[in-house]
This record gives structure tokens, C-alpha cells and sequence, in this order.
């Protein structure tokens, strides 16, 4: 697969539809066809897509899975979770990207069931930069009508990378000092870390979840009910089936004396793998449970062949005065790259039921920003 400037003519653009079967391994989790599969046991209907676009040096050819659900009146709503990848060369321009999406967007039209009134493109892409660094306060260019921001996101905009290629010790020195210092008091001072997966991590899954409840009321954060978490792992893998393509889940627990302190689900996915949901007790808190309980599990995905830790979002900037500001500093101590997504974008198929619908999110998103205050 090659890949290089946009073509000018939209003859050269091509878009069919393919088996969801079809999907091969991906890093991306939320582009696979296990998300897509989980996804629809929550209402949601999976499509996969291949697309082509040639060029005078040359092609590029994408997949990407899209979901879409039913609303009253006989509506649909089309939603491509951080997707589709665009080739680099177009993405560092947001002209070029617009066009494309666009040409993606009219294509889809004549797949998608008639009720539907948007196509939603949760991006990533975007820029990038080393924890610390100039590059990483820079934010990509806003992309070009007919595409509107959306209003509320489902997905994380901006996120820590750890590479994991370099040795323990050389991850250890890329730390802030106060989270190595952290790591170490928690050993110190007996806190122990276990791994579950399989039927294991479902029978120790009503404790954490107890543990996230707390979390959720402290920190403002809307959770789904414990169903869902039990049916991710019910759909998962072990960790001697990941390389196969099928992502593992795994819930490490922080233990000490007896009591569980906090706990935190990671899942692994082709190369890459994800932090994605934390819970923390106010319990023993002086511990640092929660720095090593990263540290293992990021230890456990370089052993078994990640390339790459994903802290899964952050704040979109150091600002203190950011109500979640603390998740910046904590997460950005492991280190690593700081990546700007290009976030959730909106192509409007009835632009009336859309601009409706598009005033129901903003109001969503403010109530959701006061509880988080």
C-alpha cells in the first residue's frame, strides 16, 4: 500500500462495502471486528468499508468500520470510531483531508439506510510531540465545511503515547521524577499488583466495579452499568490469543494488607495497548497504588510484544485550571509522545433533524462539563 498527494479528480475515488469478517488485526481497537461485534450486542449496527483513491504516484487503499443506530421517527445516526485512517500526506493538510472525508461522506449516502442524518468521523491522526516539548502544545488545523465540529465527544481527543521499545530502565529515566519516586514508595511499602483475565478477571470484576462507582461519583464521570464491562470480558481473549487478532482484556488489582486499593482494565490489541478504565479508592491513597499499577502493566504488555502503551485521553492542554487537570499530570509523568487527534467531525445528510440533534449534544456536553466541575 502506497500512499501520496490527493487526486483532483473524484473519478479516482472508489467506495464499497465489505464483510465485517473481512477485518485482519488491528492496533486500533475501536476499528476491528471485535468492537464491532460489541457494539452491536449495545443496539448498534456494524458495517465495514474498503475504499481506494489513486493518484499520479500513486495509491492508497483504507478500511473502516462504521456503526449506525436507530432513532425515534425512523432515524439513523452513522458513527465511525476513530476512523477512518487517512494517509499522511493528506492528513498533515486539513484542505486535503476535507476533501477526502467528503468524498468518503457522499459515498457512504447511497450505503446507509435512508433515516440517516449524519455521519459522524471520530478521527486521530492529527499532531504529535514529546511530553514537554513545543511540538506537543500544537493542535491540528480545523477541517473545512461542509464538516462541523460535533459538539460532544464520545471518544478521547488527545492522549499520551509510551513507546515501549526502549529496556525498563530507559522507561524508568523518561519518567518524572515523582512518578518513579511514587512507583518505588508503593513497592516500598508492600503494595502488590494481580493480573486477571478470563473467568478470573469476571470473578474479581463486582469489586472493582464498586471501586468505580467511587471514582465515578468523585470524579464526575458517567460509567455504563457492570453488564457492560462483564460482557466486554466475556467477549475477549487470553493473552496467549491476542497475537492471533483477537484482543486481550486484563484487570489488575493493587493490594495491600488485604485491601484493594484500586484497579484498572487494559487491553491489548495487535500491537498497541490500552489503558482504558481506572478505579481508585480513597482508601490508602498516600500508597501510590495507582503509578504501579501503570508500571506493571505497562512491564506486561513490552514482555508479551507491544510496541506502544496508550494512556487513553487527557486534558487538551497543561492547564490547572482544567477540572481534570490531575489526570494531565499523571498521566503525562510516565513520559512518552502527546498526540492531538483531529477529534469528531460531522457531514450533515438532513441538516435540519441535525442542527436539532446537534443542540441536544451541546446541552448534553454542558451538564456533563458541571458535573465534572
Amino acid at each position: 500500500m502506497t500512499s501520496a498527494a490527493p487526486a483532483r479528480d473524484s473519478s479516482s475515488f472508489s467506495l464499497e462495502p465489505i464483510n465485517l469478517g473481512e477485518f485482519e488485526a488491528s492496533d486500533n481497537l475501536l476499528q476491528s471486528r471485535f468492537w464491532g461485534n460489541f457494539k452491536a450486542a449495545a443496539g448498534w449496527t456494524p458495517m465495514a468499508f474498503q475504499w481506494n483513491t489513486a493518484i499520479p504516484t500513486g495509491s492508497f487503499q483504507g478500511r473502516f468500520l462504521l456503526l449506525h443506530r436507530h432513532f425515534p421517527g425512523n432515524l439513523r445516526m452513522a458513527y465511525i470510531p476513530y476512523g477512518p485512517a487517512l494517509p499522511e500526506e493528506l492528513d498533515t493538510d486539513s484542505s486535503s483531508a476535507s476533501k477526502l472525508l467528503i468524498s468518503i461522506a457522499r459515498s457512504l449516502g447511497t450505503h446507509l439506510p435512508k433515516g440517516c442524518f449524519v455521519i459522524r468521523f471520530d478521527l486521530t491522526g492529527g499532531t504529535r510531540g514529546r511530553v514537554g516539548s513545543p511540538e506537543s502544545a500544537i493542535h491540528p488545523q480545523p477541517l473545512n465545511r461542509p464538516l462541523h465540529p460535533a459538539p460532544y465527544r464520545v471518544q478521547p481527543q488527545d492522549t499520551v503515547m509510551l513507546n515501549l521499545e526502549p529496556d525498563e530502565n530507559k522507561l524508568l529515566s523518561g519518567m518524572h521524577k515523582k512518578t518513579r519516586y511514587n512507583i518505588r514508595l508503593a513497592e516500598k511499602k508492600g503494595v502488590t499488583i494481580h493480573r486477571h483475565t478470563g473467568k478470573d478477571a469476571l470473578k474479581n470484576l463486582p469489586l472493582w466495579y464498586e471501586i468505580y462507582r467511587e471514582t465515578g461519583r468523585r470524579d464526575g464521570i458517567s460509567l455504563h452499568p457492570e453488564s457492560y464491562y462483564r460482557r466486554f470480558f466475556e467477549n475477549a481473549s487470553g493473552p496467549e490469543e491476542a497475537t492471533a487478532g483477537s484482543p486481550e482484556l486484563s484487570l489488575y488489582a493493587a493490594e495491600h494488607e488485604g485491601d484493594t486499593l484500586a484497579g484498572i482494565i487494559v487491553v491489548r490489541s495487535g500491537r498497541r495497548s490500552v489503558y482504558m478504565y481506572g478505579a481508585s479508592s480513597a482508601l490508602k491513597r498516600e500508597l501510590m497504588p495507582n503509578q504501579l499499577l501503570q508500571w506493571a502493566a505497562i512491564k506486561d504488555a513490552r514482555t508479551e510484544g507491544a510496541g506502544e502503551y496508550d494512556f487513553f485521553g487527557i486534558p487538551p492542554a497543561d492547564n490547572p485550571s482544567h477540572p481534570m487537570h490531575g489526570l494531565w499530570r499523571f498521566k503525562t509523568g510516565f513520559g512518552g509522545e502527546i498526540r492531538h487527534y483531529r477529534g469528531a467531525w460531522d457531514y450533515p445528510m438532513k441538516p435540519v433533524i441535525y442542527n436539532m440533534y446537534r443542540l441536544a449534544e451541546r446541552v448534553r456536553g454542558q451538564l456533563a462539563a458541571l458535573r465534572k466541575r
